[in-house]
């Protein structure tokens, strides 16, 4: 089945909220990403409603759909009990809008649910006894399948209410009609991939992808005007979105006070009640109507901005409003089939929970690698998404998480590092601010370089022209001395621009064998000659340089060394000038050569 829940790698924090919040725990965590496996998933969606940051996000069918409705097809809308919570328009408007967006005909998924309690009232007029699930969740049925197989046998072969829906669509209105469930349920995304009901719903959308399209179409649900739905007609069973709505709408049990019946929604009480359900009852019944989320009006494809109890409220006008009109005829009541469909399904195990199970020295092994090492040390807070150390050592076992999750080590490993640094928190920051300023700096180097660079070309090519215009006019005395200053001044911002990238570090080392008289002779030579503070002064240059010596160096930065000292040491004379000496000799017992 391909992955209906993706991760946005991007947008992820490591708040480890879809680990904790996830029925299935189908979360892996690598290098502190969270990223679903798909075969694990139940696709309830769960993950995409509690991530703050929307590092989660599930398959879109909007182009798909919108394809169809471009195709020249009859497509059919198959719109869930909780339709009056996909807009805050009214629920007629919601039905006209429907039928601007281009589908033939608009039904709703509540007839298939009616169709539905009949089929459970036969099943279990011959089961009478024994422990039965309701199958018209599927996020609620994956679960079973994947981590609860003793309880497969206990499902009640029905296919859902979508599915029963499209059956009898196109046994009405023609095999070719395509159908689109929309509705606030993800999971219908992965029911619709069955191998077994392949073919039947078409593609799924949520109330958020069909806001989607109203927006990309320029519909607005509040200036369409009413619409009404299709036959065949729903009855009692609208009020399904409504926890307790399956039982109470098919007329099975007594109420709340009847001891056979167990209603529970949201995947924490879900998971607690299937989980703590008998494997076999005796001869006594157990009839379980579970749903993944709280009320299918809470589903995660919704977004409507008003509270739960609101929109319960708005599902349960809507159905109340709807048997009225039936009832006083001005809306069709509910019909069955004249051609009952057959609505029988299997379910099979396809077990999620494999995998050998960690020894408890295995365990301990894990737990003390985040400094768990007694009962006491585990403090089972949850940070992590794991309900225990204990669970969390497991995930960690099998590769679904990592021990860095652990928040209170990881709080316990940077206290003890800055400790043992004996850096405050003060402290750090004023480092990080200096090694910010350290990377503009370097930012800048660099820049200068660049710029340095592209200012060497043309400075080049003026001083090759200066040096050309001075042999041609070499008989022009009143140029002359502007030719001069021309060449002399490129030449100066030529090494103003050298030095400027030795400042950028441009230069790199390239260490080469020097004999150590040449590079001190080609250094000295012509220098002073060259210096306009040696001019007017007698100063002599004296070298004193021990045969044969050699090093490995870069020649060209080692000449700009010795130029740079030997002309300080000629700024540094007196008036009347001096004896510059230069020696190099090599250091006893050392193997190090000595420049003086």
């Amino acid at each position: 089945m391909e992955g209906i829940i993706t991760t946005i790698k991007q947008n992820c924090r490591r708040c480890y909220t879809c680990v904790r919040d996830c029925p299935a725990k189908a979360i892996r965590i690598e290098e502190g990403q969270a990223s679903v496996v798909a075969e694990r998933c139940i696709a309830c969606g769960n993950c995409t409603k509690v991530c703050s940051q929307g590092a989660k996000s599930y398959k879109s069918s909007i182009d798909e759909v919108l394809s169809l409705l471009k195709s020249g097809k009859e497509v059919a809308a198959l719109i869930a009990p909780s339709f009056p919570v996909a807009s805050m328009a009214p629920a007629a408007n919601i039905l006209g809008a429907l039928r601007e967006v281009g589908f033939k005909y608009v039904v709703e998924v509540a007839y298939g649910a009616d169709l539905v309690n009949q089929a459970y009232h036969d099943f279990l007029r011959e089961n009478p006894t024994g422990v039965h699930i309701a199958s018209s969740c599927p996020a609620v049925t994956e679960y079973i399948c994947k981590y609860l197989p003793e309880h497969v046998l206990h499902l009640i072969p029905i296919v859902s209410p979508m599915v029963a829906t499209a059956m009898a669509v196109k046994q009405r209105y023609g095999e070719e009609v395509v159908c689109v469930f929309i509705g606030p349920c993800v999971a219908k995304k992965a029911e619709i991939q069955e191998p077994q009901l392949n073919g039947v719903v078409d593609e799924a959308l949520t109330f958020n992808e069909l806001a989607a399209i109203f927006n990309a179409r320029d519909i607005d649900p509040f200036k369409t005007p009413a619409g009404e739905v299709d036959p065949p007609y729903a009855g009692m069973a609208r009020i399904y979105p409504i926890p307790g709505g399956m039982l109470e709408s098919a007329g099975i049990g007594d109420g709340v006070l009847d001891p056979r019946l167990i209603v529970t929604s949201g995947h924490e009480h879900t998971l607690e009640a299937l989980e703590g359900v008998p494997a076999n009852d005796g001869d006594s019944t157990l009839l379980i109507e579970a749903l993944m989320c709280r009320g299918c009006f809470n589903g995660p494809g919704t977004s409507s901005p008003e509270p739960g109890v609101l929109r319960r409220r708005r599902v349960a006008e809507f159905a109340s409003d709807s048997l009225y009109r039936q009832l006083d005829g001005s809306l069709s009541p509910f019909v069955d089939n004249v051609q009952p469909v057959d609505l029988s399904r299997t379910f099979t195990s396809h077990e999620q929970r494999g995998g050998q199970e960690p020894t408890d020295d295995e365990i301990r092994e894990i737990l003390g690698r985040t400094n768990k090492f007694f009962p006491e040390d585990e403090l089972n807070c949850g940070a992590c998404g794991y309900r225990t150390c204990r669970e969390k050592a497991r995930a960690v076992y099998v590769g679904m998480a990592e021990e860095a999750m652990c928040l209170p080590f990881i709080l316990e490993q940077a206290e003890r590092v800055c400790h043992e640094l004996n850096v405050p928190w003060s402290d750090l920051r004023d480092v990080h601010r200096h090694l910010i300023n350290s990377e503009k700096l370097a930012s800048m180097g660099q820049m200068a370089a660049g710029v340095a660079h592209e200012l060497n070309n043309p400075l080049s090519t003026i001083l090759l022209y200066s040096h050309i215009l001075q042999r041609k006019l070499k008989d022009r005395e009143d140029l002359n001395h502007d030719l001069q200053l021309m060449a002399s001044e490129s030449t100066r911002c030529k090494k103003i621009i050298e030095n400027l990238l030795d400042f950028a570090r441009q230069n790199r080392v390239k260490a080469e064998k020097v004999s150590i008289e040449k590079l001190i002779k080609q250094a000295t030579e012509g220098i002073l000659s060259n210096s306009p503070a040696s001019s007017g002064r007698d100063i002599r240059i004296v070298t004193d340089i021990a045969p044969g010596l050699e090093a490995e160096l870069d020649h060209d930065q080692m000449i700009q060394v010795l130029v740079n000292l030997i002309k300080n040491g000629e700024e540094a004379m007196e008036d009347k000038g001096g004896t510059l000496r230069v020696t190099a000799y090599e250091v006893p017992d050392t193997h190090r050569i000595r420049i003086s």
